[in-house]
């Protein structure tokens, strides 16, 4: 699964970071609200959860309607620093726009914690399905969302996530790859997660095709593809579509990193004025 940064996920918030979906952040809010996320932790995770959310929220004005018993469990989770805090917040009256920003400043905290493994919350994932996002286990993959993450951070086209969108088919782009950086590449970009998806992009390949790709993988990522391809049937487009942007997913929030240079895709010109970092044309 990739791994993003404290700072990462301050920034993409509520979008999760990998299939810009706000899915997570919407069903962390709606348990807020309801107060059922206080049922769901023992009070020693409840204390960990609550000095992150006083730190950068406003909690106590979401608690304004919380029964008391549950308000006294909050009080007795905090420092007596945050304990005046709450009581203040919980003599404010807000509204409007002063509230949603309150929310998403108490709401940001939680969603991190959730997203990092370190609090559950009993919040429902979407079924065991190939689009499944690995990081907020939320939203399902798809291509509209994930444009939103595919502007090239110099240039600001979409020019090598489009490209990216056309190869992912039958993983057609390994095969200009040497095997070498397909070694790199797998141990960068995809793991165990990625293998139902792998294995339903190369189902449709011949065994020309499969001695172009799948035989480049390391061993052992290659043997639980080829496991999985003799379990499953003959995949329809709408699954390949969906295996295709998590792959996608995988690949693409990752490939502007500078030290990934011959590793990964490139958008050939038919400009002499390129982007230096992702190859595409029309640089502005």
């Amino acid at each position: 699964m990739p791994t993003f940064t404290e700072f990462d996920l301050q920034e993409s918030f509520p979008l999760c970071p990998h299939c810009a979906d706000d899915a997570l952040a919407k069903r962390i809010e709606e348990r807020f609200l309801s107060f059922e996320m206080f049922d769901d932790i023992d009070d020693l995770k409840l204390q960990e959860v609550m000095t992150e959310v006083m730190r950068y929220g406003a909690a106590g004005v979401f608690l304004q309607q919380a029964p008391f018993s549950l308000r006294d469990r909050v009080r007795e989770n905090l420092s007596s620093y945050n304990r005046d805090r709450l009581d203040a917040d919980l003599r404010v009256n807000i509204a409007g726009v002063d509230r949603a920003n309150a929310l998403a400043r108490t709401i940001r905290p939680v969603w991190i914690m959730e997203i990092r493994n370190d609090v559950r919350l009993g919040i429902p994932q979407v079924d065991d399905v190939p689009e499944r996002c690995p990081v907020c286990r939320q939203a399902t993959i798809v291509l509209e969302n994930l444009r939103r993450l595919a502007k090239c951070p110099d240039c600001a086209t979409t020019g090598l996530f489009d490209a990216m969108v056309t190869r992912m088919e039958k993983m057609s782009f390994v095969a200009s790859m040497p095997p070498g950086m397909v070694s790199e590449f797998t141990r960068r970009y995809l793991n165990h997660i990625h293998v139902r998806s792998l294995a339903t992009l190369f189902k449709p390949c011949t065994e020309e095709e499969l001695g172009e790709t799948l035989a480049k993988f390391p061993r052992g990522l290659r043997m639980d593809i080829q496991d999985r391809l003799g379990a499953i049937e003959e995949p329809g487009q709408a699954r390949i579509l969906s295996a295709s942007h998590h792959i996608l997913a995988a690949v693409f929030t990752q490939c502007f990193d500078e030290d990934l240079e011959d590793v990964g895709f490139v958008v050939p010109s038919e400009k002499s004025l390129s982007c230096d970092r992702c190859g595409a044309r029309g640089l502005p």
